[in-house]
């Protein structure tokens, strides 16, 4: 079968973060499907970094200074078929511009659902799902108005930004003190600006393994909505989390028992319709109780890794996925995908919880292990380190896929057993009084 003229290619105006899928992983995954319009923010200095290297790519447009409307006269010039972002922070920005252009993408109320915390809880209980207690602390909330929520609230609880991915400043609270503390403490930061933050209760953990021997009760679901039907093409299981509640690693397929997977895959479906959603890529994490799953968070995009992880356990790429869906081109998946080995992704942290890394020994006999296929060291020594950022905040990730959960669980065990993390604790400055 001839390769399609290039030239004949639908166009995608893709909106680009320099924290979501790589520029080449997306320039491969639209390789005979469509030709990619770039659409970058040059004030962003990691974004501009990347200007030279997207325009070898595709056109690009800067949307930096302009309005939404300025951008969408400058991207209708390349009269894209559709247009798509796949970074939280971008998905209303994104829903805006798809308006204006009159293209598929989440509707503007669908990408607020998905990227604001308290109102995703809202539609959820709405909707008739499991959702624990919740309430918001806006930014100019005072003393007075934080003590009356934290009063009444039922412990435990966990408190994060209302608007926030990857489990950064995510935190534990028992107590009426431990609230207003931390809030005083998030508040007093230097050179951080004072943002809105959702108090949730604490689900409870299961009674029994759940999520299977050695895995967290928690999983993630990869899901496809296509025209308003949903269809899952991955349930993905969690290794223990790191406190507080930073995610250490996940791998595909689950080890949760069939009929398990079922209930999981329905409340995610019912979710995916509760928001709206009617035309995307969704990852949906849940959390496994004795009275069933409950939806932590829906977010509007694949999950982080988790197309890689997917694709290199059974050929099947949410990416590319994800760019046919924003195209209007057909997916019609039935799933969940077969899987002939484990996909894994694993983020390695230090021991104890230092602030600063003096050495990391032993990766190269990790690398030698069966099952490894690239290790990225993020945190090398002389790197400061944060647990505060949550997962971002790892010293080293790895990839690969293994034969089965056994194995995996060996390789999980190498981690720490074959690379030894050294670092010390440093004191973080007191603010100077002005």
């Amino acid at each position: 079968m001839a390769e399609p003229d290039v030239e004949s290619l639908p166009k995608l105006a893709y909106v680009y973060h320099s924290q979501s899928f790589a520029p080449l992983s997306i320039a491969e995954a639209s390789d005979g499907l469509c030709r990619i319009i770039w659409v970058i923010d040059s004030s962003d200095a990691a974004s501009a970094a990347m200007e030279r290297l997207l325009r070898r790519l595709g056109p690009v447009v800067d949307a930096s200074g302009l309005t939404v409307a300025e951008v969408a006269v400058l991207v209708n010039q390349h009269d894209p078929e559709g247009v798509l972002s796949m970074h939280d922070s971008d998905l209303v920005w994104t829903a805006q511009l798809a308006a204006v252009l009159g293209r598929r993408f989440h509707s503007i109320d669908a990408a607020t659902k998905l990227t604001d915390k308290y109102q995703q809880r809202s539609a959820l209980e709405a909707a008739g799902l499991a959702v624990p207690a919740f309430g918001t602390i806006p930014a100019n909330a005072d003393d007075a108005a934080i003590a009356a929520l934290a009063e009444e609230f039922p412990y435990p609880a966990v408190l994060k930004p209302r608007r926030g991915q990857a489990s950064r400043d995510t935190f534990p609270i028992q107590s009426y003190d431990e609230l207003t503390t931390a809030m005083a403490e998030l508040r007093a930061r230097p050179g951080q600006a004072i943002e809105e933050y959702i108090l949730e209760q604490f689900v409870p953990d299961p009674s029994e393994q759940l999520g299977g021997e050695g895995f967290a009760p928690f999983v993630s679901v990869e899901s496809v909505v296509e025209g308003g039907r949903v269809a899952h093409a991955a349930i993905s299981a969690r290794t223990p989390f790191r406190w507080p509640f930073r995610e250490t690693g996940y791998c595909t397929p689950t080890a949760v028992s069939p009929s398990l997977q079922v209930e999981i895959l329905r409340v995610a479906g019912e979710a995916a319709l509760a928001l709206g959603v009617t035309q995307a890529c969704l990852h949906t994490e849940i959390k496994l109780t004795d009275d069933g799953p409950v939806v932590i968070e829906v977010n509007g995009r694949p999950g982080g890794g988790m197309s890689e992880m997917l694709e290199r356990a059974s050929g099947f790429s949410l990416l590319r996925t994800a760019l046919r869906l924003a195209l209007g081109m057909p997916v019609e998946l039935d799933g969940p995908v077969p899987c002939n080995r484990i996909g894994y992704l694993l983020y390695v942290f230090p021991e104890s919880d230092m602030t600063w890394i003096d050495a990391v020994e032993g990766l190269p006999e990790l690398r030698g292990e069966e099952g490894v296929d690239e290790i990225v060291l993020v945190r090398g020594p002389g790197r400061r380190i944060d647990w505060r950022e949550g997962s971002e905040a790892h010293v080293f990730h790895l990839t690969g896929t293994t034969r089965d959960h056994d194995e995996l669980r060996r390789l999980i065990a190498a981690t720490t057993t074959l690379v030894r993390i050294d670092g010390h604790v440093e004191p973080t400055p007191a603010p100077e009084k002005g």
